[in-house]
């Protein structure tokens, strides 16, 4: 008999800005737009995938040993009875190896927020193409202030596909009708 003990689930390792390549598939490294016209384009994707965005917040991130400028992008959704549901979507840039070096970070941000315009136009084509697809569903807040997304990646297998508010699953018999 064995047994078999999981690593903590840790996240993604991701490239120095400095070390990000095109062919790995990085982009936006070379883009002169700057962050408000980039933060504009994006507005105007997540206004094309049914959103509304109220604001971009800047902050940085601590990921693992890691510390990342980025944004908190806010948005609603308008569901169908009326009611304006609220999303997030969180964007860490790449770390710089020069910490103090201004023109690097924003470098980054720009190449960061360029990515997320890509994702978003790749957003509107499959919600085109796949019958049923909510793009912006991974980024909706729940009651517990956190996306759908990190409570999926937070939450036990098991559980995962509960009703709201459901803690556990109940037996049920199946009768063809």
């Amino acid at each position: 008999m064995f047994s078999f003990q999981p690593e903590e689930k840790k996240a993604l390792a991701v490239p120095y800005y400095e070390d990000a390549k095109e062919k790995d598939g990085w982009k936006g490294q070379a883009t002169t737009k700057s962050i408000n016209k980039l933060q504009d384009e994006i507005a105007q994707a997540i206004n094309r995938l049914g959103g509304i965005v109220s604001g971009f917040q800047r902050g940085t991130f601590q990921i693992e040993d890691q510390q990342r400028e980025g944004f908190q992008i806010h948005y609603h959704l308008k569901a169908p009875n009326g009611q304006l549901v609220p999303g997030r979507l969180d964007v860490a840039a790449l770390p710089v190896r020069a910490r103090r070096d201004p023109a690097k970070k924003e470098k980054s941000l720009r190449m960061a927020l360029y990515m997320v315009r890509e994702g978003l136009e790749g957003m509107w084509l499959m919600q085109q193409l796949s019958p049923g697809y909510a793009a912006l569903m991974p980024f909706m807040l729940t009651d517990q202030n956190k996306t759908v997304s990190q409570l999926w990646s937070e939450t036990p297998v098991m559980n995962r596909l509960l009703p709201p508010g459901e803690s556990e699953f109940t037996e049920a018999e199946v009768i063809d009708a």
